[in-house]
């Protein structure tokens, strides 16, 4: 159960988001497969084949949630390469190790203070975290800073898509049902300002795309996926 309010300051809501999800984490892959007609886990296959991870590749994956993309990521890089994923929720944590033991080196930490070396891997990753990290640009320029020179980085987010209709549902959906759902599904009643505020707050491609430039990347492109619902974001740390 959630015993925090929702309160709107960056350091309130990091303690808050970090209890919800907390309590949310043994149902939260379930939920997420509702809510998205199960295409997240669709998507996340085809961002990782963007990003490619190779034999040998070391690669971190910050907001790892229940661990299931670092799980993907550790069979593509194999017995040579290694994946650790990052996440500030012990209890998303928690689960992620009990499904994934030994497949995947699990630590807690913060996306905007990872306590790695300069240069150590050859490919981040971030998996719809994104949006509840509350210093975004902060956030890439650690991605930047650990990975070494040449190294990619992926940014999978949701998107709205351009077609009139399809964003009409997607505001339907996003905007009306998923407020309304996160409030019962997390059995707490701030739930849905949590949603609300997280779904208000997304990056529009653009946007995300000049941050990851002023984070120093380079190459920076998207691809969209399902008629725009969801975008991977890919860009090249340079040799300086």
């Amino acid at each position: 159960m959630v015993t925090r309010r929702w309160n709107g300051s960056d350091a309130a809501k990091s303690g808050y988001v970090n209890e919800l999800f907390s309590a949310l984490a043994p149902r939260y892959d379930v939920m997420t497969d509702v809510w998205t007609f199960g295409l997240h886990r669709l998507w996340k296959r085809q961002a990782m084949e963007l990003c490619h991870p190779g034999p040998g590749d070391r690669v971190l994956d910050v907001a790892t949630g229940t661990g299931d993309l670092a799980f993907a990521e550790a069979s593509a890089v194999g017995p040579g390469g290694e994946v650790v994923g990052v996440d500030a929720c012990a209890g998303m944590l928690d689960v992620a190790r009990q499904r994934h033991r030994g497949a995947v080196e699990f630590q807690e930490g913060d996306a905007t203070e990872l306590g790695f070396p300069d240069g150590t891997f050859d490919v981040v990753t971030i998996g719809y975290g994104l949006r509840n990290v509350a210093d975004r640009g902060k956030a890439l320029r650690e991605f930047h800073r650990v990975l070494r020179p040449g190294g990619r980085l992926m940014v999978l987010d949701f998107s709205t898509p351009t077609s009139k209709p399809l964003k009409g549902l997607h505001d339907l959906f996003y905007f009306g049902l998923m407020p309304k759902a996160g409030r019962v599904v997390a059995w707490h009643r701030d739930a849905h300002h949590y949603t609300a505020d997280s779904i208000r707050t997304w990056l529009s491609r653009d946007e995300l795309q000049s941050m990851m430039r002023d984070a120093g990347f380079g190459n920076a492109r998207y691809v969209s996926l399902t008629t725009g619902f969801s975008t991977v974001h890919l860009a090249t740390r340079g040799e300086s």
